[in-house]
């Protein structure tokens, strides 16, 4: 029974991945900073960037080059990506838009991977916790289409990758103590390490499963250690791996290259940067995630049934919360929502399965079909409108421009920028691609050094193959094939999924 969900999860994968691949935008907003360490552990070996991409001293190292910021899980992440990209360009003399734009597109598409393997270890997780097939179908693609996760799985930002890393190690660790299982539970120490490893907070997440584990295995003391220490041990070789990366670069262990930033000091007033996160038109997570509500309400259920694993979650969010309403620049920059917070966000749409029981209906829940309707439609203008071609073009025509109007003022904030433009655009993109009127013309290469080539672009819906079409690169009809080409895989796994799951509730115990 367990290999047949598995092969549920799969089917799952499959058809998030094929609608992210659909909508992904390719390489017109990517982490540059993280992108050129990929690129340089491919080309030279090195970590090192080719310049000074953030263009500020705090990332200079010892040797006198620049140093990413960022962990190292994410270039590592992407090495496959560009690699493959690199050997393809080769083989088939391809040459799109700027000298890098194909790689850029490559490294993007580790995003969508990562993203889409959210869903099925969310399915799992729900599964496990509450025997609901169809609740378990409802957590996992509530976080794929009705979070931000998302829009993000289309830019070549870390978070959808340290989401994935701490969705499998909170998973693993869940189930090697449920289920005694000692290699499991090692595998979710790996896991949490590869999270440190991308983000530099996620080290905090082992409070939170420490916390856990020492709850679980209190009564007995001589299990207690070994599970400390079975989980606590790949943990600290990814610590000792990332004292390492900084003192080889910066000189000190525990220097990231952000000590020195003005921007990443923790010098916001903590409930400033609460109300921001929580309230404020621009970033609020219960405005760009609603399915955030439902899952606050779904964690009260679940610590009904299984208190100790609510508590986890619960600690998990607020935890990650508080750390990131006392960063100086809390929103995550240009940002479609909060995306400092997607880390966190399986594990408030995983609690909604422990609603779906036959023998429990909380009388909220038939509002669900309707929260979960809002949080995709809410989704769908960061994925149908760069976000980023948006707040800029909007600041070049608004005097006197700021980041705290994105924050604080509906105009400018993203959701509403977004939505207009969607809303134009989607009926003038359906124009250009019928013939009904001509696109607006665009230089079709550009210099890598060129950072405003993507605006010119700020017309298109923020798809790949719309932007090939625009480039010159694919005609009309064989761009729309191609875009359309996933959603129809996707349709058709959701077929298969749908037969294989219906009229089955089986409990995993």
């Amino acid at each position: 029974m367990v290999k047949s969900f598995r092969h549920t999860a799969c089917n799952i994968f499959g058809i998030v991945f094929c609608v992210y691949i659909m909508t992904t935008g390719g390489s017109f907003a990517t982490d540059l900073a993280s992108y050129e360490v990929t690129k340089n552990l491919v080309q030279q070996g090195s970590v090192a960037m080719s310049y000074n991409v953030l263009a500020t001293a705090a990332e200079r190292g010892v040797d006198g080059r620049y140093y990413a910021p960022v962990g190292l899980g994410h270039p590592v992440f992407g090495v496959p990506f560009y690699f493959a990209s690199r050997v393809i360009q080769r083989g088939l003399d391809v040459r799109v838009g700027k000298p890098e734009t194909l790689d850029k597109a490559a490294v993007v598409l580790g995003s969508a991977v990562a993203a889409a393997l959210c869903a099925p270890v969310a399915f799992l997780f729900a599964w496990r916790l509450s025997g609901s097939v169809v609740g378990s179908l409802v957590a996992a693609f509530g976080l794929a289409f009705g979070t931000i996760l998302w829009p993000y799985s289309k830019f070549g930002f870390n978070a959808p990758l340290a989401a994935f890393f701490l969705l499998a190690a909170t998973y693993c660790t869940w189930l090697g103590v449920r289920s005694a299982r000692t290699s499991v539970l090692a595998l979710g120490g790996t896991w949490l390490g590869c999270a440190l490893l991308t983000r530099h907070e996620m080290a905090l997440m082992a409070i939170p499963l420490g916390v856990w584990i020492v709850v679980e295995s209190m009564t007995d003391r001589p299990k207690l250690l070994r599970r400390c220490m079975t989980f606590g041990a790949p943990v600290a070789v990814a610590v000792g791996v990332w004292m390492w990366y900084n003192f080889v670069r910066f000189g000190h262990p525990f220097d990231t290259g952000l000590l020195r930033d003005p921007n990443v000091q923790f010098d916001t007033p903590l409930l400033v940067g609460l109300y921001g996160l929580l309230a404020s038109p621009g970033r609020s997570l219960f405005l760009y995630v609603p399915i955030a509500g439902a899952g606050l309400l779904a964690l009260k259920v679940l610590a009904g049934r299984d208190w100790s694993t609510a508590m986890l979650f619960g600690g998990q969010v607020v935890m990650l919360l508080f750390v990131v309403a006392k960063l100086h620049q809390w929103d995550g920059g240009e940002s479609y929502g909060p995306r400092y917070l997607i880390p966190v966000l399986p594990f408030l749409t995983i609690p909604i399965a422990a609603c779906f029981p036959l023998d429990y209906r909380p009388r909220w829940r038939r509002f669900l079909p309707i929260i979960i309707a809002v949080s995709i439609l809410v989704q769908l203008p960061g994925v149908l409108v760069d976000y980023s071609k948006m707040q800029q073009a909007f600041a070049r025509r608004t005097d006197e421009y700021s980041i705290q109007m994105s924050r604080y003022t509906w105009p400018a904030a993203p959701l509403t920028l977004n939505t207009r433009a969607a809303l134009q655009g989607v009926p003038r993109n359906i124009a250009y691609l019928l013939g009904i009127s001509s696109p607006p013309d665009v230089s079709t290469t550009g210099q890598e050094t060129q950072r405003d080539f993507s605006q010119q672009f700020s017309f298109s819906l923020d798809f790949w193959w719309l932007y090939l079409f625009y480039l010159g690169a694919l005609p009309a009809g064989v761009a729309l094939v191609l875009g359309l080409l996933p959603l129809l895989i996707a349709l058709r796994l959701v077929r298969s999924l749908y037969r294989s799951v219906h009229g089955h509730e089986v409990s995993p115990v």
